[in-house]
């Protein structure tokens, strides 16, 4: 008989997630009286902790059997949830997931096969789904009045920022944009013309006489 690990997932912000956890392991364990070899407990407070599970999950032996409460142990997303299992089982460990009833034995067998393009299925929908809720939201606020997109007048980073204080001097000696655009190695003048415009760099510019001195 292979191996069993046992897998817990930690979070000291939800405590009682953790101990239903241990619970419904320890339940499991007691009905179907195994043994398991080591059990594997690691921390994840935030989902950017997330990628320490495949690190830790790599102590599993193949073929060897993993024992979970259930799938939300792997992650917060269906898309995280499938890249973990599909690891696991291309490297010949059987997942039993128990609240779900699940026995994912390896990625050749037929049942465990359906059950992962259920999974994928389930992760397709889920991204159409907000793709809709996005866009539906967006339609709603645009019925109702509401101004999309940034603030009006917000000036956003633009290419030519590392260079404004040169920009400046060579408007401050009377060289017209196309032609500063053409000295600093820009193809097209018409998104410097706009820059110099929406931030008002002809209005702010010092005189020569005041750069001569």
């Amino acid at each position: 008989m292979s191996k069993i690990f046992s897998f817990i997932r930690i979070n000291r912000n939800y405590e009682e997630y953790t101990t239903h956890q241990v619970e419904v392991i320890n339940e499991y364990i007691k009905r179907q009286n195994i043994k398991i070899y080591q059990s594997i407990e690691i921390e994840i407070n935030t989902p950017n902790d997330e990628k320490n599970i495949l690190d830790f999950l790599k102590n599993c032996q193949n073929k060897s059997t993993l024992l979970v409460s259930d799938l939300t142990v792997f992650g917060r997303t269906i898309e995280t949830i499938l890249e973990i299992v599909k690891f696991l089982l291309s490297n010949k460990i059987r997942i039993i997931v128990v609240s779900q009833n699940l026995d994912l034995i390896d990625d050749n067998d037929m049942l465990t096969q359906m059950i992962l393009g259920v999974i994928s299925m389930t992760l397709k929908l889920e991204k159409d789904l907000m793709s809709i809720r996005t866009k539906e939201a967006l339609t709603a606020k645009k019925l109702e009045g509401a101004s999309l997109g940034k603030p009006k007048g917000t000036i956003q980073k633009s290419k030519f920022d590392n260079q404004r204080e040169k920009i400046e001097e060579l408007l401050s000696v009377g060289l017209s944009v196309r032609k500063i655009a053409k000295l600093l190695g820009y193809n097209n003048h018409i998104g410097l013309n706009n820059y110099v415009k929406k931030r008002n760099i002809r209005q702010n510019l010092p005189n020569a006489l005041d750069l001569a001195s």
